[in-house]
């Protein structure tokens, strides 16, 4: 089972997510649809800032062009925005995390690169990349990169507590519930794609090991699920109608 497949039905099993939730999928493709049905979801909108690599069926499923750094939608528009190996395609990819929050009622997941102490190894030792160069060069430098253009984007990686500093720094008025999930998947194309002969070699053997890491150590894996339900409780700080309780604050400080 592919990893952002069990991360769905993981959500549904917890009940956090339903077959008739309204979806928002950004920088979305053919996987996200595939993944979706396999979900059993209903209710899904997939939206990218143009059809990924042509492709325009979406069947039975709504297709947007929408751009996930600026998304032109009212706030909680959906039940959950989604985006899968999406934002390290964008200028700031904490303006997409921001966005999608903004436009969801109940929660967003992203799935994304990890930036742990295993991959920043790997980056050193040639087995991972800074740069996504594959699907420049497979367009022939036409798509793939940043904001979906011919320029190789930069593969930003994230951590748990980069994604909670960006969420209650854009969003302060509550206290969000977040979840994580963590996997391996090796980019088997890129090492196929090697021309030397050693590194194709790696890419099998590490293809291999990654059953037993993600037993022995999984959140050291290049893959990351991070999500947050929103708004799960109101700052104490705060009353109903965000304005700031004095009450609460005059039993921690004196106006002097």
């Amino acid at each position: 089972m592919q990893f952002y497949q069990r991360v769905l039905l993981s959500l549904k099993g917890k009940g956090l997510l339903t077959e008739g939730d309204s979806v928002l999928v950004i920088a979305g493709g053919t996987t996200d649809r595939q993944m979706m049905l396999d979900a059993g979801m209903k209710n899904v909108v997939i939206s990218n800032v143009d059809h990924h690599a042509g492709e325009t069926q979406y069947s039975p499923y709504e297709w947007r062009r929408l751009d996930g750094e600026h998304l032109e939608l009212d706030d909680n528009s959906f039940d959950w925005a989604v985006v899968h190996a999406g934002l390290h395609h964008m200028a700031i990819p904490a303006l997409g995390v921001c966005e999608m929050f903004r436009v969801a009622r109940n929660g967003i997941l992203c799935i994304e690169a990890r930036d742990s102490l295993l991959m920043r190894m790997a980056i050193k030792v040639g087995l991972a990349t800074t740069y996504e160069l594959e699907p420049a060069f497979l367009s022939a430098g036409i798509n793939g990169g940043y904001r979906n253009g011919p320029i190789p984007n930069y593969v930003y990686r994230w951590r748990e507590r980069e994604f909670e500093k960006t969420l209650c720094s854009f969003a302060p008025t509550h206290q969000h519930t977040f979840f994580y999930d963590y996997g391996y998947s090796i980019p088997l194309e890129r090492f196929s794609m090697a021309r030397n002969r050693t590194y194709r070699i790696a890419g099998r053997v590490l293809s291999y090991a990654a059953t037993a890491a993600q037993m022995v150590v999984p959140k050291q894996g290049n893959l990351f699920a991070f999500g947050a339900l929103k708004n799960t409780r109101l700052q104490p700080w705060l009353t109903e109608s965000l304005h700031v309780n004095d009450a609460y604050l005059s039993r921690q400080y004196e106006k002097r």
